[in-house]
């Protein structure tokens, strides 16, 4: 299951590019500050990418909130690739109505034992989706020009939820 969701995550991240947000070169998504918090290699394959994500996944503690064939959780890592492992889990903890502190803890996990998954996959779309509106609405000149693909991005996980 895991590595299904890494395959997600790869496939939508692309190979290796300068997308021009200051962040240097992403390697499969990987940007050189990500790799340097999380003290991993610059991948050069796929299969190293693949192997920082998994590894990854465990450090911030994901690996705890991951169900099987989970939409949610494919929602909840793209956020967390695309933007930070804290902001995906304030998403999660938002719609899950605990306190949004960014940090996954017993509350959280606890709220998300009888929640239904399936429902908070379509609640954090939508939160990420409200969200990056605001980024856009804030910085029109800076964020504009990634609108189009944000939302492409979020209507495929709605695509996949269908």
């Amino acid at each position: 299951m895991i590595n299904d969701l890494i395959e997600r995550i790869l496939d939508r991240e692309g190979g290796v590019k300068d997308v021009g947000d200051g962040k240097g070169i992403t390697r499969f998504g990987q940007t050189p500050g990500w790799l340097e918090q999380f003290n991993l290699p610059s991948p050069t394959t796929r299969e190293d990418a693949a192997i920082n994500y998994r590894t990854w996944i465990d450090i911030v503690g994901f690996t705890s909130i991951l169900g099987p064939g989970d939409d949610l959780a494919d929602i909840l890592l793209d956020i967390a690739v695309m933007s930070d492992h804290h902001k995906a889990i304030k998403a999660l903890q938002a719609c899950l109505s605990v306190k949004v502190d960014g940090v996954l803890g017993d509350v959280t996990r606890e709220a998300l034992v009888g929640a239904n998954r399936a429902t908070l996959a379509r609640l954090v779309i939508a939160w990420d989706m409200a969200y990056q509106g605001r980024l856009i609405t804030q910085n029109p000149t800076l964020r504009a020009q990634y609108a189009a693909g944000w939302a492409e991005r979020m209507a495929g996980h709605v695509r996949r939820l269908v």
